[in-house]
């Protein structure tokens, strides 16, 4: 039998409003209706017929709808090869094709939200939804949410002159909360320092790693992904000291694991392969819920997959896809040879599917995307005459939209004193 459920939703049943004709219905059941409203904009647009449905969607819905959200695009860095102009571009992409928002549109949808002209490398990241930018040399960060068409100004933090990338750690099933990491490059030697802005407590904090750098030229992905809490960062080379490794370099590429929650780090060894790149990255995703690293190995394309979530470092080969194999059905989709990839090695793997096992790759000017289950190769994007998909292995970003009111912070600046 069905019963209410806990917390606000359960206010449902005190509810007066006239337009909420199915508050006779157990909370569940209502969950699950509003649940199957395909049209998230519809459903938002649901949150304002009563408190109770406000209730309901915002704490029962919306983690619910996360956990599967659609993937509708990905956003990109892109070159215009002329006039070496760097900007931000998007790929839609949705099974239905009506459904995924043409490209200028959704640029359009959020960066009509900013209070500044977004120029190249405003943009620093996107997770589950929210977008991360960044303005002015004493850093102004934004957070946007172009579903529901908010942008938060994070309070300034003064002490983070230094810093020189920023991620978003955020999971709207686990929480509608937010942090901002920002990690800080001011000191060379452990211990590395994050600054974290917390959504939820609206203040910055810092938090000390095991991890420092060996030279300024020390090469690690600015693209992170987060999981339950951890915040994962690769190295590409030798560059990086580590306390829990005696202080010496790491001589082979890592993967960086940040505790959020605990406040604690470790490095973990990625899959040890004869790599046809060694000191360029690979790619690291989610799928299901899992963290997954691809590389191109030889003249195959190897995913692997992080097991008990970086409890043991071990890494489980899940897939092994030829290029030859890639190379003939591309041909056959758009008459693209392998010869006119310049070389092997500019197939790379780009992304994964958030909810599914297909797997996103190609080259400067492509995207295709590969379906396991029965080997299916298609070219989902082709880019313009004199256009070019940046480092696509660590600067496409998945994007699924998301339900999440953002909580503004006025214009408050503060300041974060060392500890």
């Amino acid at each position: 039998m069905a019963t209410p459920l806990d917390g606000k939703a359960g206010e449902s049943k005190n509810c007066s409003c006239a337009s909420c004709f199915c508050s006779s219905l157990p909370d569940d059941v209502l969950v699950e209706i509003l649940c199957r409203v395909t049209d998230r904009k519809h459903l938002i647009r649901l949150k304002s017929v009563c408190k109770c449905w406000n209730n309901l969607i915002t704490d029962a819905c919306v983690p619910k709808i996360s956990d599967s959200s659609p993937l509708r695009g990905f956003i990109y860095h892109a070159l215009r090869v002329s006039s070496r102009e760097t900007y931000i571009d998007y790929i839609p992409y949705a099974l239905t094709p009506t459904v995924a928002p043409e490209p200028h549109e959704f640029i359009k949808s959020y960066s009509s939200l900013l209070p500044f002209d977004l120029a190249r490398g405003d943009f620093l990241d996107c997770c589950n939804g929210l977008l991360l930018f960044v303005e002015g040399p004493i850093p102004r960060y934004y957070v946007c949410n172009p579903v529901t068409k908010q942008c938060v100004a994070i309070p300034r933090d003064f002490t983070l002159e230094n810093i020189c990338t920023a991620s978003l750690a955020f999971d709207p099933f686990k929480s509608p909360h937010y942090r901002v990491v920002c990690f800080d490059y001011s000191k060379l030697k452990p211990p590395q320092k994050l600054r974290v802005f917390s959504s939820e407590t609206g203040s910055w904090t810092i938090q000390e790693t095991a991890f420092g750098y060996g030279s300024k030229k020390s090469r690690l992905a600015k693209h992170c992904i987060y999981l339950d809490g951890l915040l994962y960062r690769q190295t590409a080379s030798k560059q990086i000291d580590s306390k829990q490794i005696d202080s010496k370099q790491i001589d082979s590429k890592r993967l960086l694991c940040f505790d959020l929650n605990r406040g604690n780090s470790r490095a973990i060894e990625l899959p040890e392969k004869e790599r046809l790149a060694p000191n360029d990255y690979g790619c690291i995703g989610l799928s299901r819920r899992h963290l997954c690293y691809s590389d191109l190995v030889g003249t195959a394309l190897h995913f692997w997959l992080l097991e008990d979530r970086c409890k043991n470092g071990r890494w489980t080969l899940i897939h092994n896809i030829k290029v030859d194999f890639l190379g003939k059905h591309v041909h056959r989709l758009d008459r693209i040879t392998i010869a006119r990839f310049g070389k092997i090695s500019a197939l790379r793997p780009f992304a994964l599917h958030p909810t599914s096992e297909v797997i996103f790759l190609g080259t400067r000017g492509a995207m295709l995307s590969y379906h396991p289950e029965d080997r299916r190769v298609e070219l989902i994007y082709r880019t313009k005459k004199d256009r070019q998909i940046m480092k696509g292995q660590i600067s496409v970003f998945p994007y699924t939209p998301c339900l999440v009111n953002l909580k503004d912070f006025g214009q408050l600046d503060c300041s974060l004193s060392q500890p």
